[in-house]
């Protein structure tokens, strides 16, 4: 009985792989190619003070990278990270109930407001199931003070 306990965890171990993982291989194909495709939403500060600018700077560093930045505003930046055309959006402010989170990943806050309808974040945006990338984007904004 133990032997067979031990074969079903190590064969449960053996397909977990490389977890978390990137179907889409963002995370590899940004430090291969040494360039990570951002889009920054059109009328937001792009000084060197500013957390965002602090955030992109942290994601080249770490990875090697530099960034390409595209401006645009936020809907059109969210539909071309869907697409993959974008690895990360910085800049957007969202709502809590926001249609956005089921179909894209929100990072921790960077900022909060509190409006007369709610509340609004600005958060990094990454694609769904890219994990490593995800978890990678995560790790850094919280290490600028983001919260969830």
């Amino acid at each position: 009985m133990k032997v067979r306990t031990s074969f079903v965890l190590l064969a449960c171990l053996t397909g977990c792989g490389n977890i978390p993982r990137d179907p889409e291989s963002t995370l590899d194909h940004i430090r291969r190619g040494h360039v990570m495709r951002v889009g920054w939403v059109a009328g937001v500060a792009h000084n060197r003070a500013g957390h965002w600018h602090r955030l992109v700077t942290r994601l080249a560093k770490a990875t090697g990278s530099r960034p390409s930045i595209e401006h645009d505003a936020l809907e059109p930046l969210l539909l071309m990270l869907e697409a993959g055309e974008l690895d990360v959006v910085v800049g957007g402010r969202f709502a809590e109930d926001t249609p956005w989170k089921t179909r894209v990943t929100l990072g921790p806050a960077l900022r909060t407001w509190t409006t007369a309808s709610g509340s609004l974040s600005e958060r990094a945006v990454a694609r769904n199931g890219e994990n490593a990338w995800i978890i990678f984007t995560q790790r850094e904004a919280k290490a600028l003070g983001a919260s969830e």
